[in-house]
């Protein structure tokens, strides 16, 4: 009887191995939950001055607290998040200054960015953008906050990422990310006034024409005009709410709780 065919023994697999599979399956989960977050401040899910736990996000996400921490370090890094004392972490609540100064920022490094990207867009890349625009018109005409949040950021970002600077358009998705939660509490959770909404649809027509034509100050104009525009807007709306206001009542009345406590 013929004997039964030996198998050649499976090689183990080496420790170091394994050990690298981890690692990329551990990054690949960080850049998960930090994207994650990152999309959620964009996007409304959080808003200006609220506490973000740790427990609560792991939770919520389903993975474990190690990488929610990490991810939570990083956007605190990027000023996306504020690192307290105390280590808690809240959402930045920004104030009519700190707007005021971002859009001066943003408007030399947007603007330039534009100026920069007339020489090198391609035109399929020209031909995408006015797709994009016509989505953005229809999304404002709908009050779809979400759909303008979205496809403004591809229109912008298709426009700087033109550009082939990759360090600047870095510094300008800080710059969005930082303020993303106040701009998003005034301009997506209410409705847009009409003719603000034209105007940035006018600006955005612009901004194309001035790239089909290769003209860097027209398409640093265009860019320009609607920063102004939406900072002049928001300023206006945080104006009529008390925006600076509120935020000093906060402090004063936890001290006055804190003073009259009860001795312990």
């Amino acid at each position: 009887m013929t004997p039964p065919a030996k198998h050649a023994p499976r090689p183990a697999t080496k420790p170091s191995a394994r050990r690298k599979s981890r690692r990329r399956a551990e990054g690949t989960q960080r850049e998960w939950v930090y994207d994650r977050l990152k999309h959620g401040l964009m996007s409304g899910a959080f808003v200006p001055g609220q506490k973000v736990t740790l427990a609560r996000i792991a939770s919520e996400l389903g993975v474990s607290m190690m990488p929610v921490r990490e991810a939570l370090r990083r956007l605190a890094a990027e000023r996306a998040l504020t690192m307290r004392p105390n280590r808690s972490v809240t959402v930045p609540r920004l104030s009519r200054a700190e707007i005021l100064s971002i859009r001066a920022i943003r408007q030399m490094l947007e603007g330039h960015a534009a100026a920069t990207a007339t020489s090198l867009i391609t035109e399929d890349e020209i031909e995408r953008l006015a797709e994009l625009q016509g989505e953005l018109a229809g999304a404002r005409a709908r009050g779809d906050a979400k759909g303008v949040l979205a496809v403004n950021e591809s229109f912008h970002f298709l426009v700087y990422n033109a550009a082939c600077i990759p360090v600047l358009v870095d510094i300008i998705a800080t710059l969005w990310l930082h303020s993303a939660p106040t701009l998003y509490l005034f301009f997506h959770a209410g409705k847009q006034p009409r003719d603000y909404s034209e105007r940035q649809n006018r600006n955005n027509l612009a901004l194309i024409a001035a790239l089909k034509r290769r003209d860097p100050e027209g398409a640093r104009r265009a860019i320009e005009d609607e920063i102004v525009e939406g900072s002049r807007l928001l300023d206006r709306l945080m104006r009529e709410a008390k925006w600076d206001e509120a935020a000093a009542i906060v402090p004063l009345a936890g001290r006055r709780r804190r003073r009259h406590a009860p001795a312990k």
